[in-house]
């Protein structure tokens, strides 16, 4: 655990920030089980647990100063192997390359212990603490959380699970997470399936009868909310006698989980820090069994709820992972991975049951242009139980985003860019009328501008994205508040394209290439300003500006190919009922307009090539049909009758 921020920075800039982006998408949309009864086995595990084991792993741990780099932290790590290893289970040590101070290296490393799955042994739980401590014996910090990884693996390796379980002590979080972090980033190149981490970091203070009764505390970031719900009802199921809540403030203060979240794994803080203002035991000699550690029930208690909540992760019936909704061939397209132990899938829209399936897609075809329409998915098993429900999506318009575009936000508005909240607006800040994303509280940021999808013909030149911002962000959120350019295909995969850094108070011109995307039907940029955690800023108002936004192309090769390309226009049959067929003569996509006796644009549409074109939502009457090759325009008027 953390003690001093102006150090934290400085060592953060010296180790964490040096790291390549690393383009992986974790698990923020991973979505958990639905859990209401005990189970009686996971009942015998909790059961199970052993104040007495607490106490001797942390009673052997606090003889040592373990600071990082030096010989205690390896004897340490020695003795964790040797705990896990009498367990039963596999292990090996993950070493590092950090340099601390200049000179200082560590050879101590993390421990891991692995229990493999036996149906889904690629999906993995992870059960963390830190074992290091500088400046005393730390029996809280973080003995008390290593005794908690040691106890949970000692129990639940007597039973076998359908997905794998990893138990990490972890060296060097005391010195920045320079143990977690490289970790965590091998974890990503691997593109590791993380389902959720649980980490133990200081477990046993508590600060007395005057705070109530004994109550358990956690934090989460925005990409664990998720684990944090199901977390909390399985606690409070299983351990209803001491009661589970999110941290009132400090749950981004340091730790090991933030190495996760920065990848979008999601990962939880779980420990008594919710008191750290109270313990003046905390990186202090007096850190020891009876002042630093002086709750075991507490221990213990965090301890059941992590036994019960990866049991259950571990054996549990997922929900449909992955959902996403596209726009494919003009149509609304939903899909999701296919779920093990399902028979069915029922699928929601506007949270009104759609239809049941044996697929794992359906295309949407009564969809209304210009209204959201938001999607998910719930699995259903052979007695007709249904899942939790999958990740929700959510789409506006069948109709692609013409490009190129620019957004000025001179006039306030932004046609074809979705804000994913209230926070968003349009105004006069550091002398640009420009877009401003804020938050206005000492909690989690996600602020995101969507641009609406769009093709990238093949046979155009150099496309690039573009904009200006500027960000307003202060004290740990420098490190934990991140801004990201993403791209997709599919809306289940986000590439980072560029991860953008920003000096405070100074606009920014930024320029980002799209060129691995020319050629995609389906392409949709974002921009992501996210900050896990709440309570560490000294300042609730962070914000970021963006102005002068936009997507565009070199068109030189394209309009050498337009100026020598000859089209007509025909549209069949006419008088129509509302299928007609276009035919230019066009060999690349080309746009489609239908205009009302009022020159009202009522449809545009981007198509590849000629073909049938829908009209029968149209009322009877008389309308125009332009087509647009990027240099000429053609248009023809039809009549529309009822059938």
């Amino acid at each position: 655990m953390k003690r001093h921020l102006l150090l934290i920075m400085v060592l953060l800039v010296a180790n964490a920030l040096e790291a390549q982006m690393i383009d992986h998408k974790g698990n923020r949309n991973q979505t958990y089980p639905m859990v209401t009864e005990t189970n009686p086995t996971i009942v015998e595990m909790v059961n199970q647990v052993d104040t007495v084991n607490l106490y001797n792993t942390i009673a052997w741990m606090q003889q040592y100063i373990r600071d990082a780099t030096k010989p205690e932290a390896l004897i340490v790590q020695n003795y964790l192997l040797d705990r896990f290893e009498e367990i039963g289970l596999e292990t090996y040590i993950h070493h590092h390359t950090a340099t601390i101070g200049g000179t200082d290296t560590l050879e101590a490393g993390n421990v891991i212990a692995v229990q493999p799955g036996t149906e889904f042994p690629d999906e993995y739980i992870i059960i963390a603490s830190h074992y290091d401590h500088p400046d005393g014996p730390g029996a809280d910090d973080n003995a008390s959380g290593t005794s908690g990884v040691i106890e949970c693996a000692r129990i639940l390796s007597q039973y076998s699970f359908k997905r794998t379980i990893l138990y990490i002590p972890f060296n060097g979080e005391e010195r920045w997470m320079v143990g977690s972090y490289p970790f965590v980033q091998k974890c990503a190149r691997e593109d590791m399936n993380i389902l959720g981490v649980f980490d133990f970091d200081m477990i046993g203070f508590w600060p007395g009868e005057e705070y109530g009764d004994v109550t358990m505390y956690s934090g989460c970031s925005y990409i664990s909310e998720r684990l944090f719900d199901y977390y909390q009802k399985v606690a409070n199921l299983y351990i209803p006698e001491m009661s589970t809540y999110r941290f009132t403030a400090k749950d981004s203060y340091g730790g090991d989980h933030m190495c996760f979240n920065i990848y979008e794994y999601p990962a939880l803080y779980i420990g008594d820090i919710e008191y750290h203002a109270q313990n003046i035991h905390y990186h202090h000699p007096s850190d020891t069994i009876g002042a630093g550690v002086n709750c075991f029930a507490l221990a213990n208690g965090f301890v059941k709820a992590v036994v019960a909540a990866a049991a259950e992760l571990a054996d549990g019936w997922l929900p449909p992972q992955d959902f996403s909704a596209v726009v494919e061939n003009g149509k609304v397209l939903l899909s999701w991975d296919e779920a093990p132990e399902t028979e069915s899938y029922k699928l929601f829209k506007d949270n009104e049951l759609l239809l049941e399936t044996a697929e794992t897609s359906f295309i949407d075809e009564d969809f209304v242009d210009g209204e959201w329409h938001k999607y998910y998915v719930k699995g259903v098993n052979l007695e007709g139980v249904e899942s939790a429900a999958s990740n929700m999506d959510s789409v506006l318009s069948r109709e692609p985003l013409q490009i190129p575009v620019f957004y000025d936000f001179e006039d306030g508005s932004a046609e074809g860019l979705h804000l994913n909240n209230d926070n968003w607006h349009f105004g006069q800040w550091n002398q640009r009328k420009c877009l401003r994303a804020s938050t206005i509280m000492f909690d989690n940021i996600l602020q995101i501008a969507d641009l609406q999808w769009f093709s990238i013909p093949e046979n155009i030149g150099d496309i690039t994205l573009g904009f200006k911002i500027y960000k307003n962000t202060w004290g740990i959120w420098n490190y934990n508040v991140n801004v990201f350019v993403e791209v997709t295909t599919d809306r289940k995969t986000w590439h980072k394209v560029e991860q953008v850094s920003v000096n405070m108070g100074q606009w920014r011109d930024v320029s980002v290439s799209l060129n691995d995307y020319i050629g995609c039907e389906y392409v949709q940029a974002r921009i992501r300003f996210e900050g896990s955690g709440k309570g560490t800023s000294p300042s609730p108002n962070k914000y970021m500006l963006i102005d002068d936004l936009y997507i565009d192309f070199n068109t030189t090769g394209l309009q050498e190919h337009l100026s020598a390309e000859r089209f007509s226009l025909s549209v069949t049959p006419n008088p129509s009922t509302g299928i007609i067929t276009v035919t230019t003569g066009i060999e690349h996509p080309y746009t489609v307009c239908v205009y009302n006796l009022l020159g009202i644009k009522i449809l545009q549409k981007m198509i590849s090539s000629d073909g049938t074109l829908d009209l029968t939502s149209l009322p009877e009457g008389t309308y125009f049909i332009s087509a647009d090759n990027g240099t000429d325009r053609i248009t023809k008027r039809i009549v529309k009758a009822n059938p």
